[in-house]
């Protein structure tokens, strides 16, 4: 079976030739680069002739599409530019193109490197991607973070660190920030025109990306990245819910926002009860069990 490698680039000198080495034993490799300003062009060319431009529309799903219609192979594997494929996931791979099987897309687990460090919760693992497909199975919508449509069986890889993408993702926390701006600006664009900008909207959203992160995530036990990350994230909600409210024309909304704070609070003690009955011992655990029932 052949196997096509695609890869979008935006900028990406730094990361680019440790991810197109990874992927050595691609029958054929697709870079699609986003009107790069660096040597991004220039190191893609040493391994493929295969370079394709498209307009930079702010993020990676349209260049995806791009990049999968010029490829020849049977089965794709879609790689970002700050990704690597380890020895023994490519020879993963190999392997399941090469057998005969009634899947349509593979779902790899990718290990992020944030901060300087692999981060095993707050939902960034395993983190599973769909990657690995059969051609003419697989596209994305023109959205940012949308997720693809997928025609047919589907299957995962286990959450082994030996068959993980490595994603080298946000390197500094000024780095994250810089994204954090770009992506809300594009994300706020294509919400505003479905939802409503509310106070208790505002609330809920920044309330449940962070409850998530931290406690049914596991971002709470992981120490200063992890609990900086959970709030990150549910700052990443706020953003997006502020400008909105900008591109709606800063509408006043004079509903009160006690009801969502309440909520946050009644929330919030929940989970802390719920860490204690997990964490304490016998007889502090009944202590906990009951203030998580009463939520104080």
């Amino acid at each position: 079976m052949r196997l096509s490698v695609v890869v979008q680039t935006k900028n990406a000198a730094k990361t680019l030739e440790k991810a197109l080495q990874s992927v050595a034993f691609a029958d054929e490799l697709i870079v699609v680069d986003m009107e790069s300003s660096d040597a991004t062009r220039e190191i893609a060319l040493k391994f493929t002739d295969n370079v394709v431009s498209t307009k930079d529309v702010g993020y990676v799903e349209p260049a995806r599409n791009k990049a999968i219609e010029k490829a020849s192979g049977e089965w794709i594997l879609l790689l970002d530019a700050d990704e690597e494929i380890s020895v023994s996931l490519g020879e993963k791979i190999e392997t399941l193109v090469a057998t005969e099987s009634d899947v349509s897309c593979y779902f790899l687990p990718r290990k992020n490197i944030i901060f300087g460090n692999w981060v095993k919760d707050t939902g960034w693992w395993p983190d599973f991607q769909p990657r690995l497909f059969r051609a003419g199975t697989v596209t994305w919508k023109d959205e940012i973070h949308s997720r693809p449509l997928i025609n047919g069986k589907t299957d995962k890889l286990p959450s082994d660190e030996s068959l993980a993408i490595i994603h080298h993702n946000y390197s500094t926390v000024s780095e994250y920030i810089d994204r954090l701006n770009r992506y809300t600006s594009i994300t706020a664009k294509f919400d505003s025109k479905e939802k409503s900008v509310t106070t208790a909207g505002l609330i809920s959203s920044y309330r449940s990306e962070l409850l998530r992160r931290l406690f049914l995530q596991g971002g709470i036990d992981g120490g200063y990245r992890s609990v900086l990350l959970s709030f990150l994230q549910a700052n990443y909600e706020l953003v997006v819910s502020a400008k909105k409210w900008e591109i709606a024309g800063r509408p006043e909304d004079d509903s009160t926002s006690i009801t969502e704070m309440e909520k946050f609070n009644s929330e919030l003690a929940y989970w802390i009860a719920d860490w204690h009955t997990k964490k304490d011992g016998l007889f502090r655990k009944l202590f906990w069990k009951i203030r998580r029932k009463l939520r104080v």
